[in-house]
């Protein structure tokens, strides 16, 4: 395999995002990761029960889908107007907005990776506040699956939480009775 560095000069800097995206093939290591630190866990005799390990396991899943879908948020900016040749960007118009004052290249383009990041976490949790917006089809089109997605997983997640809190709940009133019982 060649390194990313090596295609994106062969092929031209610009392209450089969507050889990045090759990474995605890295996610059965991802997924063995977070089993070799279940495994440590139970190993070490830490005593977390079962529901709190999903709901660990749930919020690790979702810090790294907010990550992989600003990442493709921010790639889907530069696919719009480099090549699918689209005027502008959801980043032009968020650059463009007097009233926030924010440059994507700051912080050495963090701030960019930010901003994508915030615009995942708020879409995928369907709060939607409106200021980053999809100025073209690609940007709409990807953004309505994401917004599709975010609604059918993060319920997931809460719901994981609430199962946790009620087991825990549960677990103090059985103490509980059996201190009363004494």
């Amino acid at each position: 395999l060649l390194p990313v560095d090596f295609l994106a000069i062969w092929f031209g800097s610009r392209y450089y995002n969507a050889f990045r995206l090759t990474k995605i093939c890295r996610l059965p290591s991802v997924l063995n990761y977070l089993g070799r630190i279940e495994r440590l866990l139970t190993e070490s005799k830490i005593g977390l029960d079962q529901s709190l390990r999903r709901v660990i396991n749930l919020n690790f899943l979702m810090i790294v889908v907010c990550h992989w879908v600003g990442c493709a948020w921010y790639i889907v900016a530069d696919i719009g107007t480099e090549v699918l040749s689209y005027d502008e960007s959801w980043r032009d118009a968020d650059e463009q907005d007097e009233s926030l004052s924010i440059s994507h290249t700051d912080l050495g383009g963090f701030s960019g990776y930010l901003r994508s990041v915030y615009w995942a976490i708020v879409g995928m949790s369907t709060v939607g506040y409106g200021d980053i917006v999809p100025t073209n089809a690609l940007e709409t089109t990807f953004s309505t699956f994401i917004i599709l997605f975010g609604g059918l997983v993060l319920p997931a997640v809460v719901g994981g939480l609430a199962a946790y809190m009620g087991s825990m709940n549960i677990a103090t009133k059985f103490h509980k009775r059996k201190v009363a019982k004494i």
